[in-house]
């Protein structure tokens, strides 16, 4: 199958363990990977860290060092973390002798000779595993913990003395970012049920399944692309399942030709709002016009068009009459429909309030606009769904950006469900794309799941969901041919800015609009040309 340049597949551990065995030809091979992974985990901890502050001179580092390929990229990246923080302090448990590692970690561990404290774990129980690592950190804590323990060769049972201290970290508290090197020890396609409670998992040259199974069961992913797909075996491959690279934002990246016009961009028309909720409207607009979008026309209701107006002049603002509850007519859809053939996409539920008469809005809207339709929010209604199975294959997709509670409404299940087939039988059968929100973002358009890895708590507030309706459905507006592909740009986008905002203020005291004030750093400062520094962690 034909990869996107802007994703890269997700394989089963016992695939990406046969396509490395193709790739890993000789040792040459595997150290010079090994030192991409070392590189590229360090520089993942030193942005990650700054979400909690920045990083302290005099670091204290441990890393839980296996025998194996993990082991020893959790090596190097300690490595990389002294060259940069020289005053840092690094402390190694080991699992085995040096003289039982294998070849390459052992040579990642002469390289630290010198530099670190090594230390064997071989107490018998959790409270003594405590006792441990006060001693190690002489009662201080760690800044940072790296599991480099076990890998995807891992099958259950999780065995003593692994499980002890597996059990012992986990339970640490003076511990403040955990990181797992490509998987969390105890996971992998067939999982212990102890695993390594990883806040962050860097997953190294390919991104594995178990990474994505449940909302955060590994703790937050980041890819690193160590240019595993660059090898013509890649070809071979096939599979629904792909990570988002950041290589996606390429497009936006360059100049715009100097002959063109607004219009050559896009228009957007935002249909929402309510007397009541405002906001949700206005931040959605605030997120087109930042999108790129060339024109924007909001639908509001009519007693707060005109304040809303005033505050985002660069869009358009058409009030709309409204129902006794404050929310918008649907006797008014002609209003929309008259200026219908200037738009080339529309967005529709932001701020819209839940009852009678807005159902019928969105209904309506599925019933007869041709353009691609975003429904967010309150316009997620389970008619708009089975109305989009019937519209015509010349019509614009229908897009749907449902959490998972709005999921299990529209798709008519019970319980929380992220197997992947769920998500592509429901896309297929209803014919719509799908972005189902998470700590890892699913976008599917019935044949292929993108996964997008960025983002972060810190969108785990009011009106996050609104600023991303509002990228997509502007990104759509300039793209409306390819919505699959717009919609993983914007979520993508919005994700990085997330990360940018959460580094520079912390997760916890921001405002959910100052996200766009870190749009325009994203696409500033990505590499997207570079095929093995793409690390999607601007």
């Amino acid at each position: 199958m034909n990869i996107p340049s802007f994703a890269h597949p997700v394989l089963s551990c016992a695939d990406a363990k046969q396509y490395e065995s193709k790739l890993m030809t000789d040792d040459a091979a595997e150290w010079a990977a090994m030192q991409k992974a070392g590189a590229g985990i360090s520089r993942c901890i030193m942005r990650d860290y700054q979400e909690l502050r920045p990083l302290p001179d005099h670091m204290r580092i441990l890393a839980l060092v296996g025998k194996g390929h993990n082991g020893g990229d959790a090596l190097l990246a300690c490595g990389e973390l002294l060259a940069h923080f020289p005053r840092a302090r690094v402390d190694l448990i080991l699992t085995a002798s040096p003289d039982d590692l294998k070849p390459l970690c052992a040579r990642a561990l002469k390289g630290l000779e010198g530099r670190v404290k090594r230390h064997r774990f071989e107490v018998e129980s959790v409270e003594q595993g405590h006792d441990l690592l006060d001693s190690i950190s002489e009662g201080r804590g760690f800044h940072i913990c790296l599991d480099g323990l076990l890998g995807m060769d891992f099958r259950p049972p999780l065995r003593s003395p692994l499980d002890v201290l597996i059990q012992a970290v986990n339970d640490y508290d003076a511990i403040d970012l955990r990181a797992a090197v490509d998987l969390p020890s105890g996971a992998g396609d067939e999982a212990s049920e102890l695993k390594f409670e990883a806040d962050f998992s860097y997953a190294t040259g390919i991104a594995k399944k178990p990474l994505f199974e449940g909302i955060a069961n590994c703790g937050r992913v980041r890819y690193l692309d160590l240019g595993f797909y660059n090898h013509p075996e890649a070809e071979a491959l096939d599979g629904a399942e792909y990570v988002l690279t950041p290589r996606i934002l390429k497009p936006l990246n360059k100049l715009r030709p100097a002959s063109v016009d607004k219009r050559k961009f896009g228009h957007l028309f935002i249909v929402g709002g309510s007397a009541y909720m405002p906001g949700a409207l206005l931040m959605s607009v605030q997120a087109a016009v930042r999108s790129g979008v060339g024109l924007v026309t909001a639908f509001a209701p009519e007693s707060v068009a005109a304040a809303l107006s005033a505050q985002v002049p660069e869009a358009m603002w058409v009030p709309w009459p409204e129902t006794s509850n404050g929310t918008l007519n649907p006797r008014a859809i002609p209003l929309l429909m008259d200026r219908i053939s200037m738009a080339s996409a529309v967005l529709v539920g932001p701020g819209l309030g839940h009852d009678r008469n807005t159902e019928l809005l969105a209904q309506d809207m599925a019933t007869k606009v041709e353009l691609p339709v975003v429904f967010d929010a309150d316009g997620l209604r389970s008619r708009v769904v089975e109305i989009a199975q019937k519209r015509k294959s010349s019509y614009g997709k229908i897009v749907v950006t449902p959490h998972m509670g709005e999921f299990m409404r529209i798709a008519k299940i019970t319980e929380p469900d992220y197997d992947p087939e769920t998500l592509l039988s429901f896309s297929r059968i209803y014919n719509v794309i799908t972005l189902l929100k998470g700590a890892n973002t699913r976008i599917c358009d019935g044949e292929t799941i993108l996964y997008n890895t960025t983002g972060g708590p810190v969108l785990s507030r009011g009106g996050s969901g609104d600023l991303l309706s509002g990228l997509i459905a502007g990104m759509i507006a300039q793209n409306n041919s390819d919505e699959m592909t717009a919609v993983a740009r914007g979520a993508m986008l919005h994700g990085l800015a997330a990360q940018r905002l959460a580094r520079a203020r912390g997760q916890i005291m921001v405002n959910t609009t100052q996200l766009l004030d870190y749009l325009p750093d994203v696409l500033r400062s990505l590499d997207v040309n570079s095929r093995t520094r793409g690390l999607g962690l601007s």
